[in-house]
């Protein structure tokens, strides 16, 4: 099995591609406002997100510049409950990490663990030195998540975001010196 590779099979969650089947899962959640306060996206028409579900099943696999957006999926029946945003700095030695977990399923470590397998395929595919997150201060949940999975504050400081005064903290974590460490592998009947 080729290392860096996608679905990620996770003990509850599943790591993969989006893909437009996604489409009413993926606007249930990306329409809740509590979801949306502290993310970069806003909520899309139906053709959009149909469009960037398409656009995100056939994108590069961590293409340095460019966003791209992946699934978590219950393991269980591969239903969509939220996604993980990476970025590969232009410089290639950076990757930034968003995510998203549908209200129902916060509060039981699914985020972790599918943002856990995240950070371990950047590291099997790509030559970054390290991962960056950014959160707004009042965010509690994502800040106590990227900490939980090893991250670690290295900053914090005035931001604005989408025209309102706020506080920025930025967390990282370093390429570890095994590179098979982790949580989830590549299934090996499961490939992209």
């Amino acid at each position: 099995m080729p290392r860096g590779s996608l679905p990620r099979v996770c003990e509850r969650v599943l790591l993969r591609r989006l893909g437009v089947a996604d489409l009413p899962a993926f606007q249930a959640y990306r329409h809740d406002e509590r979801l949306g306060r502290y993310q970069g996206w806003l909520p899309q028409t139906d053709a959009q997100a149909q469009a960037f579900l398409d656009a995100m099943s056939r994108a590069t696999l961590l293409a340095p510049g460019a966003w791209l957006q992946l699934g978590i999926a219950d393991r269980k029946d591969d239903t969509l409950i939220g996604d993980i945003g990476l970025c590969v700095s232009s410089s290639d030695d950076s990757v930034e990490i968003g995510f998203t977990l549908r209200a129902s399923s916060q509060g039981h470590g699914l985020a972790s663990e599918a943002v856990m397998a995240a950070i371990q395929l950047v590291f099997e595919a790509t030559a970054v030195a390290r991962i960056v997150g950014r959160t707004d201060a009042r965010n509690l949940a994502s800040i106590r998540l990227l900490e939980r999975v090893g991250m670690r504050r290295v900053s914090t400081g005035p931001a604005e975001f989408r025209g309102e005064a706020c506080i920025e903290q930025v967390h990282e974590m370093c390429r570890p010196t095994r590179a098979d460490e982790g949580a989830c592998r590549p299934h090996p009947e499961m490939r992209e």
